[in-house]
C-alpha cells in the first residue's frame, strides 16, 4: 500500500484541529479559517527592458486582479489564502511589444519536474517572478540556493 501525500496528511490534521477549535468560534470565522491556511504573495517584475511596457492580467477562479500597465523594473503584486484542499491557482496573460504568453505564477497541483510535492506551495517563499524576453524565472532561495530558474520558456 502508497504512503499516502505528507502534504495531504498535513491538511486532515489541520482541518481536524480547526474542527476541535470550532466550539470556541464563531460560525463566520469557522468558516474562513476552514477554507485558508496560510497567505502568500506573488511579485512580477517587468525585466523586458527599457522602453518596454508589460501588460499583465492575472485571476484565478475567484479572482478577477484586473489588468495592469508596468514599465521597466516595476512590479505588479497580491496576497491571498492558500485553500487547504491544495487547488490555490493563478494564471497570468502577460503582452509586450505584440507578443503574448501565459503562465502560472502560482500553481499549488502543479509538480516541480515530476518530483512529488507542490510546486509554489513548497517552493515560493518568496514567489518572486522575472518576465523577460525568453521566458519566465522564478526567484528560489531554499537550502541556502538563491538565483533565478528559468520556468517558462517563450
Amino acid at each position: 500500500m502508497r504512503n499516502p501525500n505528507p502534504s495531504l496528511v498535513q491538511q486532515l490534521l489541520l482541518f481536524i484541529q480547526i474542527i476541535l477549535l470550532s466550539s470556541s468560534m464563531n460560525t463566520e470565522n469557522f468558516v474562513e479559517a476552514r477554507f485558508y491556511q496560510n497567505d502568500a504573495t506573488v511579485k512580477i517584475y517587468n525585466d523586458l527592458g527599457p522602453d518596454t511596457t508589460l501588460m499583465i492580467d492575472c485571476n484565478s477562479k475567484n479572482d478577477d486582479l484586473g489588468t495592469h500597465f508596468l514599465k521597466y523594473k516595476q512590479h505588479f503584486d497580491w496576497s491571498f489564502g492558500l485553500s487547504i484542499f491544495g487547488n490555490t491557482k493563478y494564471l497570468c496573460n502577460v503582452d509586450w511589444n505584440n507578443k503574448t504568453q501565459n503562465f502560472y505564477p502560482f500553481d499549488m497541483l502543479r509538480t516541480n519536474h515530476g518530483a512529488r510535492g507542490y510546486r509554489d506551495y513548497d517552493l515560493c517563499e518568496p514567489c518572486a517572478w522575472r518576465i523577460t524576453t525568453d521566458g519566465g524565472y522564478r526567484y528560489h532561495n531554499k537550502l541556502n540556493f538563491e538565483e533565478w530558474y528559468k520556468v517558462y520558456n517563450w
